[in-house]
């Protein structure tokens, strides 16, 4: 492997100044293309911390480990050659003119619910930029809406190395995963334990709210105790999910997933097959989670075992390859000015 001063670096910008900041699946997925980059021939990463940031004592935050590293930079200063690597709410480190005739080539993270108009991401689609997304819908809803620039799909995926141990014991018989919708959630909890008065075996039900444990690792450890995990997405009324990684993590594990569509599961979430996908409201769910109970041991045991099967488009190593790969492109894509709207 080359040194890395011959190699061509690659620039990341990262802003956040909630408690919560850096602890979110689109930062563990930006600070994983951080990771891929770092391990290519030809490419090194390097991150800056907008001053507007602020760091908390927050175990979960992933780029914690980069900050005052020999990964940081300290200023903004992007040179020839370099590549940026832009999600969320980086654009915001360019001015207006420079949003539009970016000095450098940009990679951009975009996801479905960037089109809506209340979206504070919704104007940087404007701008020209080599666009990631997640699924095969999630490209057509970005392409149908016009975004400044060819969209690649590259999607999510898990390393196994982050998960713990098969747990031949779980003692949660049903998991609601309710960060993103705690008011439905709590609606179908409720509904769980009013049901569970007439059931001769009691089911042991367990509902996740905010606030977020504190590491991925304790929410992957608690997925790791239940039977069955029902997830609940961002509804389509927000935007819905660019890839949604729980669900997947879920199936990985081997639990009976029960997670509605929310547009960029679609590649994996297959009704019937690797999951039970209920409409989005309290009573199709509930129908849906009485479903999967009701499933005989082969039943339950093929579904999971599709839905683990399937996890094997989605491993790690596979996103690096195809990250690395757009990387390889970059110059002769934006060089084709007729890709872009306005680029000079």
């Amino acid at each position: 492997m080359s040194s890395n001063k011959t190699k061509r670096k690659v620039l990341f910008h990262r802003f956040f100044n909630i408690y919560g900041g850096g602890t979110s699946g689109g930062q563990i997925k930006v600070r994983d293309s951080f990771e891929h980059i770092r391990q290519s021939d030809e490419f090194t990463p390097r991150v800056y911390f907008n001053s507007k940031t602020k760091w908390f004592d927050n175990p979960g935050n992933v780029w914690r480990p980069y900050k005052d590293s020999s990964d940081e930079i300290q200023h903004w200063k992007p040179e020839n050659g370099d590549i940026l690597f832009f999600a969320g709410v980086d654009w915001m480190i360019f001015d207006e003119k420079e949003r539009d005739n970016p000095p450098v080539p940009v990679l951009n993270i975009a996801h479905p619910r960037h089109t809506r108009a209340g979206d504070k991401r919704n104007k940087y689609l404007h701008h020209p930029a080599i666009r990631i997304t997640k699924s095969t819908l999630s490209k057509k809803i970005l392409d149908h809406y016009g975004v400044n620039g060819p969209v690649y799909v590259i999607p999510d995926a898990i390393d196994p190395d982050d998960f713990p141990e098969p747990n031949p014991a779980p003692d949660i018989d049903i998991l609601i995963v309710g960060l993103k919708n705690p008011v439905v959630a709590r609606q179908i909890y409720k509904s769980l334990n009013w049901l569970n008065r007439f059931r001769r075996d009691k089911l042991n039900i367990h509902v996740q709210l905010p606030p977020k444990l504190p590491t991925r690792s304790d929410f992957l450890n608690l997925v790791n105790r239940a039977k069955m995990v029902v997830y609940l997405p961002l509804e389509k009324k927000f935007g819905a999910e660019g890839f949604y990684l729980p669900a997947l993590e879920g199936m990985f594990m081997e639990k009976l997933v029960v997670c509605p569509f929310a547009v960029g599961n679609v590649d994996f979430c297959i009704h019937g097959e690797t999951c039970i996908m209920p409409k989005y409201n309290v009573i199709s769910m509930l129908n849906g989670i009485r479903s999967a109970l009701a499933m005989s041991a082969a039943e339950r045991s093929k579904m999971i075992s599709n839905g683990k099967k399937i996890t094997e488009n989605h491993l790690i190593h596979t996103e690096r390859q195809s990250l690395l790969n757009l990387l390889d492109q970059v110059d002769d894509i934006w060089s084709q000015k007729d890709l872009f709207q306005g680029k000079k």
